[in-house]
């Protein structure tokens, strides 16, 4: 499938690490987007289209089950991504959607395409044509312009950031570590796959009854959006994953492991960028992709225990975690993650990023 991808969106920088390609596109920022970042991504609309389902979508829906928990969670989708001259990250504007929304018009075209190449594996020149969703999230623009602003189509954005730590429980081996989980079974997307976490939708806290425009507004805050993926992915604190009572959704920030960080990153012991947007191209999605370093003795003493969406959690050395991924089966946008992180300038100076290089040309 990954040679119908390459055909189809020829022209960008895809993902590449240790000497694998993956099935996803590479922006990188046109200027410093500084924490909390409040000017990265702008809302423009809270108004959720009626979408009337086709019969392949509704036969996708049923193929996936009760592995979708909350189907009419609120979020926010990509609109446009605006770039530079340079072709560079400008901003990001979105509309509301539910995760439905973003099922039947984006996560179902890897459904779409593994049909089509389990029937006929030979790629033609019209390849395209036959995939019928994938054209539609196109709209009749060019593939590459397509992958910026979806025509009548919701792709949920996502959030990502590694999170490197120095280690401080063995004083005799003091070193840095990074947080991987490899994702369950029984999970709606990516199953058993190599993962960095935290990762997940820029979703609303809330109930999938909510309807009010103020809670889609207050809700629109990426930071808030990556802090929750923080403490459910990392610490389980399983009542972020959906608000089951009335309390504000500024409470988030509150949440002990979150309150941690947020105090570790104004005491300068703690930092976080972002560094780029991974869309990993089989599903047409949006990464916001970040990196977060923390250097604080204390930190350490909270054991890293996962959630329900992890098989395993793992906290590696570089070593470590460049073995895993130049040998295991890792998510696309995850791979594009760790290649943004080992370019940043943070990693650079903190002799980091020389760890993680391969040893021929000094490049990832």
């Amino acid at each position: 499938m990954q040679r119908v991808i390459s055909k189809i969106y020829a022209g960008r920088e895809l993902v590449s690490l240790y000497g694998k390609k993956y099935p996803a596109i590479i922006l990188r920022p046109g200027k410093k987007f500084l924490y909390p970042f409040s000017d990265l991504c702008h809302l423009a609309s809270t108004d959720i289209k009626p979408l009337r389902l086709s019969r392949l979508q509704k036969n996708y829906l049923r193929f996936l089950g009760d592995s979708v928990k909350r189907p009419k969670m609120k979020g926010f989708a990509t609109k446009e991504i605006l770039l530079d001259e340079h072709g560079k990250i400008v901003a990001v504007h979105a509309q509301a959607t539910n995760y439905q929304q973003n099922l039947v018009t984006a996560h179902i075209l890897e459904w779409e395409l593994f049909k089509r190449y389990k029937k006929n594996a030979e790629i033609t020149d019209d390849i395209l044509s036959e995939l019928k969703l994938r054209s539609a999230y196109h709209g009749g623009q060019p593939p590459l312009q397509a992958v910026l602003k979806p025509c009548d189509a919701f792709p949920l954005i996502s959030v990502q950031a590694l999170v490197i730590y120095k280690d401080y429980k063995d004083p005799n081996s003091v070193m840095w570590k990074a947080i991987i989980a490899q994702r369950g079974e029984n999970v709606a997307i990516k199953p058993e796959l190599w993962q960095i976490q935290p990762a997940g939708g820029f979703e609303v806290y809330g109930h999938e009854d909510d309807d009010l425009d103020i809670q889609l507004r207050q809700g629109f805050d990426v930071r808030a959006a990556l802090f929750r993926e923080y403490a459910e992915e990392l610490y389980n604190v399983e009542e972020l994953s959906f608000r089951s009572d009335g309390r504000d959704s500024g409470s988030i920030l509150a949440e002990p492991h979150i309150s941690q960080l947020i105090t570790l990153i104004g005491d300068n012991k703690a930092s976080m960028d972002f560094l780029g947007i991974i869309t990993d191209l089989t599903i047409l999605r949006h990464e916001l992709s970040f990196l977060i370093v923390i250097d604080d003795p204390d930190y350490c003493r909270y054991p890293i225990i996962g959630s329900s969406e992890a098989k395993r959690m793992f906290s590696l050395n570089m070593a470590e975690l460049k073995t895993i991924f130049s040998n295991q089966n890792v998510h696309s946008s995850s791979a594009g993650l760790l290649q943004l992180a080992i370019e940043s300038d943070r990693l650079k100076s903190l002799g980091i990023s020389s760890s993680l290089e391969t040893a021929d040309d000094g490049m990832p």
